[in-house]
């Protein structure tokens, strides 16, 4: 299965590992894109794990960190919009589609 990270999607991991660098650790920080890794391998293997949020939308969270992961399938290419934070907007990420 093809992997895009979306550049929104892309920015907001960047913004995540920051803000673990910043203000807390840097083990947490390599913890969370871990756990990103992981969430994404898992995807690869298990596409529709996900919890469906709209027709064409499903979302994975991140074991031990308050994201979401947001994406959408077409084909035989998963696409990551967003990786939200849970208590952000929800739905903020849907005008990306």
């Amino acid at each position: 299965m093809n992997l895009v990270v979306e550049a929104q999607a892309q920015a907001e991991l960047n913004d995540a590992r920051d803000y673990y660098l910043e203000h807390a650790s840097a083990n947490i920080a390599r913890a969370f894109l871990e756990q990103f890794e992981r969430a994404v391998n898992l995807l690869r293997m298990h596409p529709a794990l996900g919890t469906p949020v709209s027709a064409r939308l499903r979302k994975l969270p991140l074991r031990r960190f308050p994201y979401w992961l947001i994406y959408r399938l077409h084909g035989e290419t998963l696409s990551i919009l967003a990786v939200a934070h849970q208590r952000r907007r929800p739905g903020y990420w849907s005008r990306w589609r």
